[in-house]
């Protein structure tokens, strides 16, 4: 399994992956990792849990 890493482009599974992120940030909050992300196609940025995160193949 890849790991999600800056620069990774990434779905969120929580919203039926409608929107193409590129990992721009990684911060560890209260012992969970929170992924700063910002849309490709669309000006958007977002934050998630690693775990609701699938990388784009």
């Amino acid at each position: 399994m890849q790991q999600i890493e800056i620069g990774s482009l990434v779905y969120r599974k929580s919203y039926q992956k409608d929107v193409l992120f590129r990992v721009s940030d990684i911060k560890n909050v209260n012992g969970k990792k929170i992924v700063i992300l910002k849309g490709v196609n669309v000006r958007l940025i977002a934050d998630a849990e690693e775990d609701d995160l699938d990388i784009k193949e």
